[in-house]
Parts: C-alpha cells; sequence; structure tokens
C-alpha cells in the first residue's frame, strides 16, 4: 500500500493576483484619453464610451484595452509594469532619469544657457496673438510667433496647441489662461521657463510634465526665469503643459 501522503500528478501553478484598479489608476486613464482626443486619434463619442469604461473598471489589466491604441505603453498608464520597451512619452520628471539633449557646441544645457537662450526671445513687442478658439477643430500657434503677457485659449470639443518653442515673449511673465469643454490644450514650453499649473479639472485632467530628454530638472532653475503661468479650467477634456527641449 502506497503512502497515503504521496501527492501524484504535477502541482497547478497559482494564479497571479489581478491588481485592483484605483481611482487613481481610472483618472490616469481618463486623462490620456482626453490628450488622445485632442490629437484626434479618437473623437468625442470614443471619448465618452471609453472614460465611462475606465471609471466602471474593477481590475488593472481592464484598463489596458482602452488605451492601448492610442499610447505606446498602455501597461503604464493603467499601472501596470510595461511588457516589452517603452516609447519616449511625456512624464513627470521625477519618475524617470533624464536623457541629456545636446546644445549647441557639445554638452548638455545648463540651467544658465537654457536661460538666457529664453531671455534672448523676449522683445517688448506688442500686438501679440492674444486669443485662440476652436469648436469641433483645433487652432495652432507654433513657430516665430509673439506671445503677448496674457494669452487665452478655448477649446469646445476641439484640440488646440500652443507652442513656445520658437516663440518670442512680450515679456518675461506670461500668463496662458485655458478653457477646455469636452476637448483637449496642449502647451509646450521651452527649457528654461518656470512653469506655474494654476487650473481647475472636473472631469477631467489639468496636468504638467517635463519630456524625459530634457536635462535640466525645474527647481534648478536660477531666479530670473521668465514664467509661464496657466490658468483655466478643463471640463470633461484635457489641458496638459509639457516642457520640451527646442528640438524634439
Amino acid at each position: 500500500m502506497g503512502d497515503m501522503n504521496d501527492i501524484s500528478g504535477p502541482l497547478e501553478p497559482a494564479k497571479p493576483i489581478r491588481k485592483l484598479a484605483s481611482d487613481a489608476d481610472r483618472q490616469r486613464v481618463c486623462d490620456e484619453l482626453s490628450a488622445a482626443m485632442s490629437r484626434g486619434q479618437i473623437d468625442f463619442t470614443e471619448f465618452d464610451e471609453r472614460s465611462a469604461k475606465a471609471w466602471a473598471t474593477r481590475y488593472r489589466e481592464d484598463l489596458v484595452p482602452l488605451v492601448a491604441d492610442v499610447h505606446d505603453a498602455p501597461e503604464q498608464i493603467a499601472g501596470l509594469p510595461p511588457s516589452g520597451p517603452v516609447a519616449e512619452t511625456p512624464v513627470p520628471f521625477n519618475q524617470h532619469s533624464p536623457i541629456p539633449f545636446a546644445a549647441p557646441g557639445g554638452g548638455a544645457l545648463t540651467p544658465r544657457q537654457a536661460v538666457d537662450r529664453v531671455r534672448s526671445r523676449i522683445t517688448g513687442d506688442t500686438n501679440g496673438s492674444e486669443f485662440s478658439f476652436s469648436m469641433m477643430g483645433g487652432a495652432v500657434r507654433k513657430g516665430d510667433w509673439l506671445v503677448p503677457r496674457r494669452h487665452n485659449t478655448f477649446t469646445v470639443m476641439g484640440g488646440n496647441d500652443i507652442d513656445l518653442r520658437e516663440a518670442r515673449f512680450e515679456g518675461g511673465e506670461t500668463e496662458i489662461q485655458a478653457y477646455a469643454l469636452m476637448g483637449g490644450i496642449n502647451i509646450i514650453v521651452p527649457e528654461g521657463v518656470r512653469v506655474i499649473c494654476d487650473g481647475f479639472a472636473l472631469m477631467g485632467g489639468f496636468d504638467s510634465s517635463v519630456d524625459k530628454r530634457c536635462t535640466i530638472r525645474p527647481e534648478s532653475l536660477p531666479p530670473d526665469a521668465p514664467v509661464v503661468r496657466v490658468t483655466g479650467l478643463a471640463l470633461m477634456g484635457g489641458i496638459e503643459v509639457i516642457t520640451k527641449p527646442r528640438a524634439a
């Protein structure tokens, strides 16, 4: 008679534990969906449907399909470890080590160089573009354009892009009042600018981040760094302020 304590047959491997989604995970997915709508990847109907599914989702892994076709690292958005190489995407600066960006003449930009480069674009000229608006479409301000001390940008079910990297500035302090209703606004700021985000989001996102190709930490900027203050409201939409190298 065999030993009754013997166990015959292979043991079944333990099933991995499914991680529950948090409200922060769901909000991150909705923010990415809002950004995708502003980029023209999805329309408002898709945004509305996917956002509703995100808030009803119980497990993190079930959030992944909602952003898999609009983001290169959907697992990261859903709060899971990436399944493969992660593409370069704007992320909060304190989560990733920066990749050096070469300055003219070789080497990475110093905070002083970055600030001086931006300050050289302050002309004191007036009559800059004070207003940008889109409805079910897009408004773009980029290249060599004049930014007044205050610029107002609005979008309704559309997407606006405000790129300050090659812009000229009226003064050292600029305020951008941004309002997104069921749409998205992307504001790109060059290195050497101090960004202050003072907006509000309702069923949407209002975020500031630093592209990981940047070499300068915001807290290392000298006191005379130009300032861009972004205020406003994102209602069922998204407003994102991204600091990027000028050549990115």
